[in-house]
């Protein structure tokens, strides 16, 4: 008799947490419930895998120099700006397009990926020797070729990424991602233990990049997974794809590619404590980017093909939520930045306090211009998006060189923060035309992260003496 009221209250316990309000609205399959399920997921996964990479970090940053960090800093932008200067958008065209379901149109997306890996690899092998002479760093040559090879392993990934984005079904796209870094950080520690150099951490990138080839074909199936060219889909795709790929390349040198602006100014020490102090300052920045592209993207599409009126309200509380999200921890590290890395590391990595405490209030303004990319491109204006971020990539560029000639590193940092007051204006004006501004949330925004950053720029550390 007791057991069967123990089991009737344990029942009643789980019909009341089920229909409880916290949890009411995950359920369903509604759009509303797969974009809270996908955040949630979103949060949890990227924000662990930000955890870990800290805590490798932390331990890396004993075993190694500074100086292998700027190498694999400069090995993986490279990486990056052929990824992203060859994205002929087949994810995003899976994600908006009628026939993301269509077999047909997957294989032929499948097939486009493959083809796209080995380019990469290949144009990687032909870059890797002029860009070792051109960094004065031999080492670099063959550390882009093994890197390079990793879009090969990309290229056979299961399409089956592109559909759960597509249905925003995340669950198994994290749990994919947390393994991946979990075996490319035992694999990076291992190594670094026996074999301190940098080629630790370029196994580390070859083995999540395997992991995340073999666990997708297991859990993300896919019998779209075989070579097939349709001619209209693949013309979809381009057409679609084509100012995706511009504003991609654009996003790229606007973004990551500074990176190798900043490579060829400062020595590949200092170089290393960009790297780490933008991978602290940026770590929420990616978070409430990847929310943007997991989430957003698709959620803001669906809206706009099925009540487009209610798309300028959607925006306003996406923006208004990613923000409360995000500010805690982006004041925490603006206030504290110096006081953490002397807290985190030795000595040898103390300069990198100032430098977090500058790139976290950029990475602060970046994260709240987010949904602007996913909305514009959502309604089909990717053209105007392609255009902010053009406008992006030049100003940007134009003032890293103005800020390091004036001020050094610490100037180059710093004129990214004005790079973004001179991009804004261009951002308004596309958003304004779909009635999608938010004048007065922006500039209460920018205010406040530049105040704090300038006055913890003037006045910390505030807990450690450097």
């Amino acid at each position: 008799m007791q057991a069967d009221e123990g089991v009737d209250a344990s029942n009643n316990l789980k019909h009341r947490l089920a229909n409880s309000r916290v949890l009411h609205p995950f359920k369903g399959d509604g759009l509303r419930a797969k974009a809270m399920r996908g955040s949630g997921w979103t949060i949890a996964g990227f924000g662990a895998q930000q955890v870990l990479r800290l805590g490798s970090n932390l331990i890396l940053t004993r075993l190694l120099f500074p100086e292998a960090f700027g190498l694999m800093a400069l090995a993986q932008v490279f990486m990056q700006g052929l990824a992203m200067l060859s994205d002929i958008g087949v994810g995003p065209a899976i994600v908006q397009n009628k026939r993301g379901d269509d077999p047909g149109f997957l294989a032929t997306a499948w097939t486009l990926q493959i083809v796209r890996g080995f380019i990469l690899f290949a144009i990687m092998c032909a870059i890797a020797y002029p860009a070792s002479k051109i960094y004065d760093q031999p080492l670099l040559l063959p550390i882009l070729i093994m890197i390079g090879s990793a879009a090969i392993i990309q290229g056979f990934q299961s399409i089956g990424f592109a559909t759960a984005n597509r249905k925003m079904i995340l669950g198994k796209l994290t749990m994919i991602d947390l393994c991946a870094q979990c075996v490319a950080i035992a694999m990076m520690v291992a190594w670094a233990f026996f074999f301190p150099t940098v080629w630790s951490l370029v196994g580390g990138a070859l083995s999540a990049a395997t992991t995340r080839l073999i666990l997708g074909h297991i859990i993300l199936r896919s019998s779209a997974n075989h070579f097939k060219f349709d001619r209209t889909a693949a013309g979809e795709i381009y057409r679609f794809g084509r100012w995706i790929f511009l504003a991609t390349a654009l996003t790229y040198f606007g973004g990551q590619g500074l990176r190798l602006i900043q490579g060829y100014f400062v020595s590949i020490e200092m170089l290393g404590l960009i790297s780490i102090a933008g991978m602290l300052g940026q770590a929420v920045g990616k978070i409430t980017s990847r929310i943007g592209k997991m989430v957003l993207f698709p959620a803001f599409a669906q809206i706009q093909l099925d009540r487009p009126h209610e798309l300028a309200t959607k925006l306003r509380e996406a923006r208004t939520k990613l923000f409360l999200l995000s500010c805690p921890f982006f004041i925490l590290l603006i206030a504290l930045g110096r006081d953490l890395i002397n807290w985190m590391y030795d000595d040898r990595y103390i300069e990198a306090g100032l430098y977090l405490v500058i790139m976290a209030t950029g990475s602060a303004l970046r994260a709240q211009r987010t949904p602007f990319g996913m909305v514009l491109i959502a309604t089909g204006d990717s053209f105007g998006h392609a255009l902010i971020m053009f406008v992006t990539a030049a100003v940007r560029i134009t003032a890293i060189f103005i800020g390091f000639m004036l001020y050094g590193v610490v100037g180059m940092l710093i004129a990214d923060i004005i790079a973004m007051a001179l991009i804004y204006p261009f951002e308004a004006w596309r958003l304004h035309r779909k009635g999608l501004w938010l004048p007065i949330f922006d500039l209460f925004v920018f205010t406040g992260y530049v105040a704090l950053g300038v006055l913890s720029y003037l006045t910390g550390p505030y807990f450690f003496i450097p």
